[in-house]
């Protein structure tokens, strides 16, 4: 028996069903509600930019790190080099959110402004501390390269700044260190001050709960023709 002959051995009530919660059918109950409580805490009014970042491990862990503290999406600046993920390092986080790439700091500058999102960018001698800024509205954080800092068209769009502070003979972190303490506190700020994290719509959610159903069942869309095949008999 093929594996999609054995995944519809119950289509015949899963094709009367909306498309999520047929999928649902080939899901464990554990996987369908650890889909679901995720995509109720997922956030789309946080976001992390990283601004010609060139090592893949860098990148690679602040996808994992994104991923893992809620966020739907984050944007990498890619300037000279192609961004390349680390599939080692992000350990399949890259599946769960999505990562856009952008030529130039202009672009991904003005389309977060547009949006309404507020670039702070994480400088070593900024006024303000991490732990002091209130972290309401829409924020990006943003990210420079591990040498040469943030672009100049990138400092010029990130009005506000912040830093983290040290306390050793080390006056820098890693970036993805970096990415990893700020996005750790910023959901902590938000749960308690806020009363949640997650902000997605229904309509969202239920778009998000049916992107990560496909990528969860096996030739799900094999599997949605032919349920739609059986609908319109």
């Amino acid at each position: 028996m093929s594996t999609l002959t054995h995944c519809l051995r119950g289509w015949h009530v899963a094709a009367e069903m909306p498309e999520e919660l047929a999928l649902e059918r080939f899901l464990s109950q554990r996987r369908v509600e650890r889909l679901r409580r995720d995509t109720e805490q997922r956030c789309m009014s946080v976001t992390v930019v990283l601004d010609g970042v060139h090592d893949p491990h860098n990148i690679g862990a602040v996808v994992r790190s994104a991923e893992a503290f809620g966020l739907l999406e984050m944007h990498v600046v890619e300037s000279c080099a192609p961004c390349r993920l680390s599939r080692r390092v992000t350990q399949g986080a890259d599946k769960w959110l999505s990562v856009k790439t952008w030529p130039e700091p202009e672009l991904c500058a003005r389309d977060l402004l547009e949006r309404g999102f507020v670039l702070w960018r994480a400088e070593p001698d900024a006024p303000d501390s991490l732990y002091d800024i209130e972290w309401r509205g829409k924020v990006a954080l943003v990210f420079g390269n591990e040498h040469m800092g943030l672009s100049d068209e990138m400092k010029l769009a990130a009005s506000r700044a912040f830093r983290i502070p040290l306390y050793g003979f080390s006056q820098s972190l890693n970036v993805s260190v970096a990415a990893g303490i700020s996005l750790a506190w910023l959901v902590q700020w938000r749960e308690r001050n806020l009363g949640g994290h997650g902000d997605l719509d229904e309509q969202m959610r239920r778009a998000l709960l049916e992107r990560w159903q496909k990528l969860s069942v096996a030739q799900a869309e094999r599997i949605l023709r032919h349920l739609e095949n059986r609908k319109a008999k």
